[in-house]
């Protein structure tokens, strides 16, 4: 039976230091980045969903079974983004593994369909509260090495607390009346509700699901009528239908954003990189 990690209630465990690294198993690349700047070299992290991959459709595989079976700890967004994870754990079949939903616990927007929208990391000061559990989660499975994590974890908080504060300068360069966001899905509505932009639309309900030319006229007439001066999507996304709407409504287009996974290159390979592109691209698109 696995264990749910509570981080907020989590003690260092005692037991002796092993040279062995922790190993440690998680969904998405930004989890994994978030997990090796507090774990450093006492971690060997894998990231189920690759840098480019779709987290949404994700379909595991039978090396993710195994991985999951050979870690000492998981961890996981939650909030229904990664709705495969829970059979891939029962596959692996390990007694008592520690589990750590990092969206368990946090406040969240819920949207239409009465979910939680996923997508807490996009507002830094939920990825202070996911690094704060997971600092919490290693020092309970690996108490040796607790002081470690936690001085590790402190300077990584001061750096997004860096972060926070320049994205809000960087967003104030752009109009009040422009701060108006269409995205490809409905990632957005955490970093627009902290950095103070308002979401206007998306182009597909929910990932894997292509939309309607009625939903994309109803869009466009949108976007034209609250005259949203751009449209953004991610790398990782079909692009087509973010042509056709630059086509009907003549507004910019910027289809490099990243918000689910890492990029494969230096714009976006970490958590921080992530979120100073993206946040560089939307500013140089609406101001």
């Amino acid at each position: 039976m696995a264990i749910i990690l509570a981080a907020c209630e989590s003690r260092p465990a005692r037991q002796s230091a092993t040279p062995h690294k922790l190993t440690v198993v998680t969904t998405l690349s930004v989890l994994a980045d978030l997990i090796e700047q507090v774990g450093g070299d006492k971690v060997q992290v894998k990231a189920l969903v690759p840098p480019g991959g779709e987290v949404h459709t994700y379909q595991p595989t039978p090396n993710d079974i195994k991985a999951v079976a050979q870690a000492g700890i998981v961890f996981y967004n939650g909030a229904h983004l990664e709705e495969w994870i829970d059979g891939t754990i029962r596959s692996a079949g390990k007694q008592d593994l520690p589990i750590v939903v990092l969206s368990q616990g946090l406040p969240t927007i819920v949207e239409a369909d009465n979910r939680p929208n996923p997508h807490l990391w996009l507002d830094v000061a939920k990825a202070k509260a996911y690094v704060e559990k997971i600092r919490d989660a290693l020092a309970n499975v690996d108490g040796a090495n607790a002081a470690y994590y936690s001085d590790r974890a402190r300077a990584y908080l001061a750096q997004l607390d860096e972060l926070d504060a320049w994205i809000q300068t960087e967003v104030d360069k752009i109009p009040r009346a422009r701060r108006k966001l269409v995205t490809f899905h409905d990632a957005f509505p955490y970093f627009a509700r902290r950095y103070g932009f308002s979401v206007h639309g998306f182009i597909v309900a929910s990932p894997g699901k292509e939309p309607s030319a009625r939903e994309l006229t109803d869009l466009a007439r949108r976007i034209k009528r609250e005259e949203v001066p751009a449209v953004f999507a991610e790398s990782q996304f079909n692009p087509k239908a973010m042509e056709v709407l630059a086509r009907d409504t003549g507004v910019r287009v910027v289809t490099n954003l990243y918000t689910d996974s890492l990029g494969s290159g230096p714009e976006a390979n970490t958590y921080i990189a992530l979120m100073k592109h993206d946040v560089s691209q939307i500013v140089k698109a609406l101001r």
